[in-house]
């Protein structure tokens, strides 16, 4: 049970990074060469999740100045932020979830014994 409970809790963490880069992309959006952050979610050695933060290499639009020269726009896309957030809202949502499935069980086995 304490594997699932761990493997519940590194569930939650992930999503709320994945929400927490979300949301710092989307805040960064107008911001000139802006690099958006990515999430990167892996099965760790002993369950779980492990989350990796990349940065994007992908460039932003390229604007003109009234001096003629261009600049880097960000490379955040909002659309694909919004799926990243509703990812996110789910990832949390059922690992709650099947913590306190897991919490329940441990409780009703606890009963049995008492």
């Amino acid at each position: 049970m304490i594997s699932a409970i761990n493997s519940s809790q590194s569930g939650i963490s992930a999503g709320l990074k994945r929400q927490e880069v979300s949301a710092n992309n989307v805040a960064n959006i107008s911001t000139e060469g802006f690099k958006k952050d990515t999430i990167v979610q892996n099965e760790g050695s002993t369950g779980g999740v492990v989350v990796q933060i990349e940065k994007s290499s992908i460039p932003g639009p390229q604007f003109p100045e009234a001096d003629g020269s261009l600049i880097e726009g960000s490379n955040v896309d909002l659309a694909e932020e919004a799926v990243n957030q509703s990812i996110a809202a789910t990832t949390f949502g059922a690992n709650l979830a099947a913590l306190k499935a897991t919490q329940q069980a441990e409780k009703s086995i606890i009963d049995l014994f008492a």
